[in-house]
């Protein structure tokens, strides 16, 4: 499964410290997965969030370790 390549400004995605960050709310559309999916990783601890400017955001590096971490499991 491969992230979208983010545009300049686009909606979602957060630049902060010279790292990439997309907006949680995002996830489900990007990864096309269940929100519900998205809220259990979040709940285990499986995703690590950062708030950018009063939005949840996770990591790009974060983003691609969650990608391959649902690829070992199935």
């Amino acid at each position: 499964m491969k992230a979208p390549i983010p545009h300049k400004r686009s909606a979602g995605w957060f630049f902060s410290s010279n790292h990439q960050y997309l907006a949680l709310s995002q996830f489900p559309q990007a990864l096309s997965m269940a929100a519900s999916d998205i809220t259990d990783a979040v709940r285990r601890g499986g995703l690590e969030i950062v708030r950018i400017s009063g939005c949840k955001a996770v990591a790009l590096t974060e983003l691609y370790r969650f990608i391959d971490e649902r690829g070992e499991q199935k």
